[in-house]
């Protein structure tokens, strides 16, 4: 079963590659395309104008993922500066420490080299032997190198955090600005819209969709129809009536057959009263 389904799969398969490379692959792309361009068009524009005020609404939530960064990285940064600040002073304090402890522990080997024994190294209130002193000066250089190490990369990261808040900061500008210049230019064409809208209902010719555009076309319809109607029975009755003319003689022109008058061989008829 599963070895049927990898060659139905694989036949499937080339089947598909081969209708690509054809005629037929290409009257398909054009029908889509022609399928889509024709449903974009049957969008009315309110609608098209409502899916846009959609899509601008949207950037307030792209503006806020914007702000939520810069407002993290903000804070980020007010901790580093106050990092910054702890390392500084504590760097400032080891320093004159360091260099205290430095002049104390170089007068004990002066004193050991002249001759001198069980020479002790005074650091602060304490006391230690010069080993014990070199011990405790070597772990202070080291504690201060790793402070400025520190302070080095606080200094780097808060530099590098800050290129990014400043870019984050123009996106945050440039998304307001562009959220109003496309307000104003829906806007612009919703006023466009409806003075087209106004136009159609005012002309007696409408090319949109609505009921008015209707109402207009079946009127046209039926006056068209009411014209050609009355065109037909006009030439109907050209047709089917004859043209008469209008009689010129007198009634005793036409009485004159029955009444002799005119010499005729009919009997006259009776007058009244006879």
């Amino acid at each position: 079963m599963i070895k049927k389904l990898i060659v139905v799969a694989v036949v499937g398969g080339l089947a598909v590659a081969a209708f690509k490379g054809t005629k037929w692959a290409s009257y398909v792309r054009s029908e889509v395309k022609s399928w889509r361009e024709a449903a974009e068009d049957s969008v009315p524009p309110e609608k098209e104008i409502a899916r846009l005020r959609g899509e601008v609404k949207m950037l307030d939530e792209d503006t806020i993922k914007i702000v939520k960064q810069l407002a993290r990285l903000q804070s980020d940064q007010a901790d580093l500066a106050s990092r910054q600040k702890t390392l500084d002073s504590r760097k400032s304090e080891l320093n004159d420490k360091l260099r205290t402890s430095e002049s104390a522990v170089r007068a004990a080997e002066e004193r050991v080299k002249s001759g001198e024994s069980n020479v002790l190294v005074t650091f602060g209130t304490n006391q230690f032997s010069l080993t014990t002193a070199k011990t405790r000066l070597k772990e202070m250089v080291q504690t201060y190198t790793d402070i400025d190490k520190d302070l080095t990369h606080v200094r780097a990261k808060l530099d590098t955090q800050q290129r990014i808040i400043d870019k984050l900061e123009k996106q945050r500008l440039e998304m307001t600005r562009l959220k109003t210049d496309l307000d104003s230019a829906i806007d612009g064409l919703e006023e466009e819209v409806q003075a087209l809208k106004l136009a159609q209902m005012e002309s007696k010719y409408q090319t949109d969709d609505t009921r008015v555009a209707h109402i207009k076309e079946a009127i046209a319809k039926q006056k068209k129809r009411l014209d050609v109607q009355r065109r037909e029975l006009a030439l109907l009755q050209d047709v089917m009536v004859p043209a008469t003319t209008t009689p010129s003689e007198s009634v005793d022109d036409i009485m004159a057959r029955l009444n002799g008058a005119k010499g005729g061989k009919a009997d006259a008829l009776p007058k009244a009263g006879d």
